[in-house]
């Protein structure tokens, strides 16, 4: 007989907040038998002072599901929905297993005391079952749409697994109706949103060959061919003192680190084992700017400095990254728009690019050619550099201490080149007026000789404000506001 059974009621008020605060939990017992479990915590949003998530963890551990508090202030009623035959949004859906369950309430913010109400009902009478892996915890591979050339994609998005307003099939449409050639959707602390990202089928072009640097110019832009997309499978690490997007990966990550014995290192590791990749999101954005301070840079491999919703904050960002790379950090810059609601203008896709070269279509080639480094922010301005002929990401060897940095750019606009050496300008020079047509700079240097002399170089392309424009000339004034493409570096050493 189908029955429902109330498994946890609790009305409680927060406790006052603390530094090192950052979770309640709550124990219950599952019974056998059970087909479903319905979660619901209830309480006054007040933004930025209390908001309060919901997670559900299995007897060993295993994340079964989450739920956040988008939108504005006001009464919130979160639900968290698991069981045999299907699952909420943010959820995943499998057998019930028997044992303590642990409901761990997250305190995203906590700056003041709130009451809150939760409840767990069970609905027993159905063969649950002991468990079996659930559909949906392993990612799904697919055949490549391409093979070696540039791949342009985004690597910041949310669906309705976390707080985004839209489900994955409408980010799917999105990002290539903006002609992208890869999507990274990353919901908040699940990867309930891969099922729905392994149902897309996408059709595959016959023509499957990439495009080196002179079939860029019939990149995702101006149309190569190549009917699908790829799919990252993705999620976003969101603590309470800084977010990470993680890429590449093959099953869900532990990412609450806000706890004892739990951190990023650890996370890093696991993300790192599945040959995936850790990313540092919007490092300057209030509370959720990146406050890992224990966190080694070596154990990250990318970093947003250029994202569509942080305005100044991205100029903070470049200088951030530009001291990484002088103390010898090899952290690759992207973009990301953080687009919660394609349909919205202000978080449209294609806005703001990640441009890679990767040795195949595939979501092995796009995270390897992140790792790579042959990279770079799109933002209305294609480019590419060798430094001695070492692209992008690589290490070149000085030769007498003799640099050549060769930049191909290209846009549709007037736009300067600004080659910079361990951060610090060495040359601005204007591009011809070519519009849509790549054209080659080179900026010649010299380093001194000595084992522990090398350099770190990068280019960037900006707005050009105009030939008789005497302050920026003076100044070599750019800020993100101006940038149109922003490429990763070049390392070099001096040879001898």
């Amino acid at each position: 007989m189908i029955g429902r059974t109330e498994l946890l009621s609790v009305a409680n008020t927060l406790p006052e907040p603390a530094f090192d605060l950052h979770y309640l939990h709550y124990p219950l017992d599952v019974p056998g038998g059970v087909a479903e479990l319905e979660l619901v915590l209830e309480y006054d949003k007040i933004v930025d002072v209390v908001q309060i998530y919901a997670v559900l963890l299995e007897p060993d551990g295993t994340f079964r599901g989450h739920v956040q508090c988008p939108g504005g202030p006001g009464p919130r009623r979160l639900v968290i929905r698991v069981g045999t035959d299907g699952a909420g949004p943010g959820c995943v859906a499998g057998p019930v297993p028997a044992g303590r369950w642990t409901v761990r309430l997250d305190l995203d913010r906590h700056k003041a005391a709130a009451p809150y109400t939760l409840t767990v009902h069970a609905t027993t009478g159905l063969a649950g079952g002991e468990a079996t892996l659930p559909a949906g915890r392993e990612a799904r591979r697919r055949e490549p749409i391409g093979g070696t050339g540039w791949y342009r994609g985004e690597l910041h998005s949310h669906s309705t697994h976390s707080d985004g307003r839209r489900p994955v099939a409408d980010l799917v449409r999105a990002a290539k109706k903006a002609g992208l050639d890869f999507l990274a959707v990353t919901d908040h602390f699940t990867a309930a949103h891969w099922p729905d990202l392994d149902d897309h089928h996408p059709h595959h072009s016959d023509d499957r060959a990439g495009h080196d640097r002179a079939g860029h110019d019939r990149d995702g832009r101006d149309g190569h061919g190549r009917d699908g997309i790829v799919l990252l499978h993705s999620m976003e690490l969101t603590s309470h003192r800084g977010h990470a997007n993680l890429h590449g990966l093959t099953r869900w990550v532990d990412t609450y680190v806000d706890r004892p014995g739990h951190t990023m290192v650890d996370v890093a590791a696991d993300v790192h084992e599945q040959g995936g990749l850790v990313c540092v999101n919007h490092a300057f954005s209030g509370d959720q700017a990146w406050r890992r301070f224990d966190t080694p840079w070596d154990a990250v491999d990318l970093i947003e400095i250029a994202h569509l919703q942080q305005g100044a904050n991205n100029d903070a960002q470049i200088g951030l990254w530009d001291r990484l790379l002088t103390s010898g950090h090899r952290v690759i810059g992207v973009a990301g728009s953080d687009c919660h609601d394609p349909s919205g203008p202000e978080q449209a896709l294609g806005q703001v690019v990640t441009v890679v070269h990767a040795d195949e279509g595939s979501e092995r080639g796009v995270v390897d050619g992140l790792r790579r480094g042959r990279v770079y922010v799109w933002r209305g301005a294609d480019i590419d550099m060798q430094v001695n002929g070492a692209p992008m990401g690589g290490t070149a060897t000085a030769a007498g201490g003799r640099v050549q940095v060769d930049v191909d750019v290209r846009a549709d606009e007037p736009v300067v080149v600004f080659v910079l050496r361990d951060g610090l300008l060495i040359n601005v020079v204007p591009a011809a007026d070519k519009p849509g047509a790549w054209q080659r700079i080179t900026v010649e240097d010299r380093l001194r000789a000595g084992p522990d002399l090398g350099a770190c170089y990068r280019a960037e392309v900006h707005a050009d404000p105009g030939r008789n424009d005497p302050q920026f000339w003076a100044s070599s004034l750019r800020d993100h506001s101006s940038l149109r493409a922003a490429g990763n570096p070049v390392w070099v050493r001096p040879d001898g």
